[in-house]
């Protein structure tokens, strides 16, 4: 019972912590300091993955996401300059429009995970080597490289044509070009 609480107490903290770390990173102006609220969500995620006993995807959570990947992002805004972003709510233009939609959607999307409640357990006999084979690696890894292959290797792709593009719009600039008015 005082387990019971100090687990829910503890997943509530650690809970509210990523919340606010992800609005860190929607309300603060500095690129680099949005990114280290992200790798501080990302811990969080990783810490609430390790509160429901989801060990491995705690630890690639850490290791790829938090390490790897956030890692690529700070290359980035380096190479691109981390300028401050002048935030001015009053100039609404259409794509803030469309951006404040889609976060309010998400927000009612959230709102509405509420309605569903506590998940059922997995019904029916598990014996330990069941349990070893849903949840280890070797299992993950089995079928992340057997069945899901291809989206593993399209998201791969993905990131290195946004990180190529990246580059090259940070190395490259396009000169206007200028018309003779004689």
């Amino acid at each position: 019972m005082v387990f019971d609480l100090f687990n829910q107490g503890l997943t509530l903290g650690v809970g509210m912590t990523a919340i606010l770390a992800a609005l860190g990173v929607v309300m603060c102006s500095s690129p680099i300091y949005s990114a280290l609220y992200l790798i501080g969500h990302m811990v969080c995620l990783a810490l609430l993955f390790l509160l429901y006993n989801a060990e491995f995807i705690a630890a690639v959570q850490v290791v790829v996401y938090a390490g790897a990947v956030m890692i690529l992002f700070l290359f980035i805004i380096a190479l691109l300059g981390a300028k401050k972003e002048d935030l001015k709510l009053t100039d609404i233009t259409f794509e803030k429009f469309l951006a404040g939609s889609f976060v309010g959607t998400l927000f009612c999307e959230l709102l509405m995970t509420l309605a569903v409640g506590e998940t059922r357990p997995v019904l029916g006999e598990m014996t330990p080597e069941k349990l070893e084979q849903i949840g280890s690696a070797k299992a993950i890894g089995l079928t992340l490289f057997s069945k899901h292959l291809i989206p593993f290797e399209l998201a791969s792709i993905l990131l290195l044509v946004a990180t190529v593009g990246v580059i090259c719009l940070a190395k490259f600039q396009v000169k206007p070009i200028r018309r003779n008015t004689r």
